[in-house]
């Protein structure tokens, strides 16, 4: 569905997009080719126009629906594939029939604390899995869902970890991120969503504080890799349902390199120094500042936390 926004790509350009979807040459029929053409650039989308005919080019392998159902066990119904979106995110919290939304692209991405999230065309993974509940979020589901992505990746990445409360780091590199949402909805209902962007392919647009699988050598298919993290989700929320954050903390103290070490922390106070003492069974972090002799609980939503190396 194409949908229409101040900072999105024009409705001619989304229509385009979804009749390319299958990579192939289509019949060029558009009134104003150029017009379109200098769009899809500035977006990013790599349509290539010669005697008449356009196609899409893809950096990878296209997603599948039927792949990520079949490694994840998820009725591909459920699954929700687009070309390009605003945030996959924002889909799977306004779509109750959908469970999973992946995208090629999408232009508002977004992190923790409203920080935007590079989604270049066809290069990484943007995934979204949501469902309906009736008893309060718990504030863990996000260092959860994390490390259900490091148990996943941690025999190929020796150097993988997870910064708390929602980042994947490769050494001192970030190669994904976490996001979890909620809306409330009727009688008593809230509407959650897990976001996860996961650097896969080379792109050149990457900071140097960002790394790929690619980089690293690593070549998965962005369908089956999101197929078993949707699998790996759903065991481990439903044990975290069922049993709380407490089994999950041997995986933490495997997953985490900040307790004992120093970090900056950022928040409504300013920028403190601070020092990490470890995880509480609510999965709020304990820290010790710098100036003071206390000890302070942080819970993931208030502040922003940076490693501060010798």
């Amino acid at each position: 569905m194409a949908i229409s926004a101040p900072d999105a790509p024009s409705t001619a350009l989304q229509a385009l997009l979804t009749a390319l979807a299958d990579g192939l040459p289509h019949v060029w029929s558009a009134d104003n080719p150029g017009e379109l053409l200098a769009e899809a650039g500035e977006w990013g989308f790599p349509l290539y126009a010669r005697d008449g005919g356009v196609r899409l080019e893809y950096p990878a392998a296209p997603l599948s629906a039927q792949e990520i159902a079949d490694v994840g066990g998820i009725d591909p119904a459920r699954i929700h594939l687009s070309l390009c979106c605003a945030s996959t995110n924002t889909e799977v919290l306004q779509d109750t029939s959908v469970d999973v939304c992946l995208t090629e692209s999408q232009w508002a991405g977004r992190g923790r604390r409203g920080r935007q999230w590079s989604s270049p065309f066809g290069r990484h993974l943007y995934l979204s899995y949501g469902w309906t509940q009736h008893s309060p979020v718990n504030a863990a589901l996000t260092i959860v869902a994390a490390l259900s992505v490091f148990t996943l990746l941690q025999a190929r990445l020796p150097d993988l970890w997870v910064k708390w409360p929602n980042d994947l780091w490769v050494g001192e590199r970030k190669l994904g991120g976490i996001l979890v949402e909620a809306r409330p909805r009727d009688h008593g209902e809230t509407r959650l969503v897990v976001g996860l962007g996961l650097n896969i392919h080379e792109d050149p647009s990457l900071p140097d504080t960002a790394v790929s699988l690619a980089d690293l050598d690593i070549r998965v298919t962005r369908s089956t890799l999101a197929g078993a993290i949707l699998r790996q989700w759903r065991e481990d929320f439903a044990r975290f349902a069922e049993e709380g954050f407490t089994p999950f903390l041997p995986l933490w103290k495997k997953a985490d390199r900040l307790t004992r070490q120093p970090v900056q922390i950022s928040d409504a106070q300013g920028v403190r120094m601070a020092r990490v003492l470890g995880l509480g069974p609510d999965g709020r972090l304990q820290v010790s500042y710098t100036a003071d002799t206390g000890t302070v609980w942080l819970s993931a939503g208030d502040v922003s936390l940076r490693p501060q190396h010798p």
